[in-house]
């Protein structure tokens, strides 16, 4: 069978709208003609590098497609016996007949995607993997061997995925294009998905030049401190490379272990990479939840370079911490750096200018809604377009929020646990959650009536709770957070001290364990708390053999407040009496 030809896609409407354009679509092409123009997104010319702009292809930059998927019987029950998420390995791939834009492709491999929040069943809101190369050699559409029909079922907008690449790829972080998709799956019309392209050989040469070096698929919250799966690499598969890597992360000196890091490591990838997550709040990345990313061994700079992928669940939490823990190992043995962090801070910073910026995003939803809009006034389906646009509106309102919010505070890292012969800490250094800020700030002590220094607190009956907060790297193992404190007027639960520590700032508070507080008015009082740090897989169930214990550095992120939690009332704490003890 001849090798079908790529998907031949008719030219994009002109920008500026001709006496046939319809009315409802004047303002958003002239939307359209003004981002051209000003270069938001930046548009790079076919065939330039993805490092400094966007390749533009008219698979992703053309109208939104219909995409026609037809799969026997046969290949039916093989989809229904997928192992989903949980087990990879009982899937099956099924052949299917793919139509869209007017080409045909056969024999095309299609299988059930997905992770544990979006995988659905065939006869379902699938999400598909469209290979179309791997029952036939040499075919592609449009020169993508794999392409993904995203259901998208945690993103309403479909719009996650198309945004986040747009910003990623301006910033010089490869990743692949998406945008919208009609889909239907036997004749059973499934609604509006997301076409995302694929992590392939094609995809390795566009951005680096080649495909030639190591390429990881960490599967589901794998770290680095783990022999990844290898999807594809010439040579001998030791892992030599991340083992150099993990070596480099092992060095106590801060300034040398960042120095070796950096011969391993694109640095500036990675910097840009923690920016944007932090920036969209994307809790399920690599840095913060060592999850949906690949890594890749450029040729050319002999480096490891991280990439992400599933960006479908950003701005949950718009005014959220824009120092958020990064519990990946890259984000406890880098970031925790001085330098490195400074180096995040600017980065941060300078992304307001390129992408993290109204002028950008509100660009790339103009486009993608006329786009959107177009195709479903084509197929009769216009009732579609309003809840959609409804989900984008929330969307766009988010990202303001979130860049409201950015007011270019530098990223602090948590301090590493330091502790004297006799196994005590000081703690120092302390923040608090300002009025009308989105992070927390740095606190400095107060004069009090007697002349002593302290810390005040004073009720918020807006908020019920005010706190000071220190972040640390701990190991795991039985600690006892010491605090002095006095109180006046207290109504509610009081005054105590508290941790954080795990995944999306999620608290615990032991159910076993006692939390002394204070209430009324009392003269200094000593409290405690107890604090015990369970030593952790780093997300997966580790093969023997694999793994060195996250890189020599078993350490987590905890989060100490020395809180007051009620409704009045003010307490003081004694700055030099903060403690942390080893036991």
């Amino acid at each position: 069978m001849s090798t079908p030809s790529c998907l031949e896609i008719a030219p994009e409407r002109p920008l500026v709208p001709g006496p046939t354009t319809p009315r409802h679509l004047l303002v958003p092409i002239l939307g359209l003609f003004l981002v051209a123009v000003m270069g938001m997104p930046g548009v790079r010319g076919q065939g330039s590098p993805a490092r400094t702009g966007v390749l533009r292809e008219p698979l992703f930059d053309g109208p939104v497609l219909h995409w026609d998927v037809q799969v026997r019987r046969s290949g039916l029950e093989k989809l229904r016996k997928s192992g989903g998420p949980w087990n990879r390995a009982q899937d099956e791939d099924a052949s299917a007949t793919v139509r869209a834009g007017g080409q045909v492709w056969t024999n095309v491999a299609v299988h059930l995607k997905g992770a544990a929040g979006s995988f659905r069943p065939v006869d379902d809101l699938p999400a598909l993997t469209l290979n179309f190369g791997k029952f036939q050699d040499g075919q592609t559409c449009n020169g993508h061997r794999k392409l993904h029909l995203n259901n998208s079922v945690q993103d309403a907008a479909r719009m996650d995925e198309i945004l986040a690449s747009e910003m990623f790829l301006q910033s010089g972080v490869p990743t692949p294009r998406a945008t919208r998709a009609l889909v239907s799956l036997n004749g059973r019309y499934l609604g509006i998905y997301v076409l995302k392209g694929g992590w392939d050989k094609p995809f390795l040469k566009q951005h680096f030049g080649s495909s030639k070096g190591n390429f990881y698929d960490p599967g589901f919250l794998k770290d680095l401190d783990t022999n990844l799966e290898r999807d594809s690499g010439e040579g001998i598969a030791d892992w030599s490379d991340l083992v150099a890597l993990r070596q480099a992360l092992r060095v106590e000196a801060p300034l040398q272990r960042l120095e070796q890091a950096g011969r391993h490591l694109d640095l500036d990838r990675i910097t840009t990479l923690a920016a944007l997550q932090i920036l969209l709040d994307d809790w399920d990345g690599y840095l913060r939840n060592r999850n949906n990313y690949r890594v890749y061994h450029a040729p050319d700079s002999d480096r490891l370079v991280l990439m992400p992928h599933g960006m479908d669940q950003l701005w949950r939490s718009p005014r959220g911490s824009f120092t958020p823990p990064l519990t990946s190992l890259l984000g406890r043995r880098l970031f925790t750096v001085p330098a490195m962090a400074d180096r995040l801070s600017r980065r941060m910073r300078d992304l307001t200018n390129t992408v993290f910026n109204p002028g950008f995003v509100d660009g790339v939803f103009t486009q993608a809604q006329a786009r959107l809009r177009e195709r479903l006034e084509q197929e009769g389906r216009t009732e579609e377009f309003a809840p959609v646009q409804r989900s984008v509106d929330e969307t766009q309102r988010r990202t303001r929020q979130r860049m409201a919010a950015f007011a270019g505070q530098p990223y602090q890292p948590p301090q590493t646990a330091r502790f004297d012969d006799d196994g005590r800490m000081r703690l120092t250094e302390w923040q608090t959650l300002a009025p009308g800020k989105a992070d927390s700030q740095p606190v400095s002590p107060v004069v009090a009536d007697d002349g002593s220094r302290v810390f005040r607190l004073a009720a918020d009956p807006d908020k019920n709770s005010t706190s000071l907060q220190k972040r640390v790297l701990l190991s795991p193992g039985l600690y006892r957070f010491e605090a002095r404190v006095r109180t006046r007027s207290v109504s509610g639960p009081g005054a105590g001290l508290g941790f954080e520590s795990g995944r999306r700032g999620q608290r615990f508070e032991e159910g076993d364990v006692k939390i002394q507080r204070v209430t009324g008015t009392h003269e200094w009082t000593s409290i405690s708390r107890e604090i015990s740090l369970q030593a952790r897989d780093g997300g997966g169930r580790r093969r023997p053999g694999e793994g060195h214990g996250n890189g020599g550095d078993s350490s987590r992120e905890v989060l100490l407040h020395a809180e007051l939690l009620g409704q009045a009332g003010i307490a003081e704490f004694d700055p030099e009496a903060f403690v942390l003890l080893k036991r």
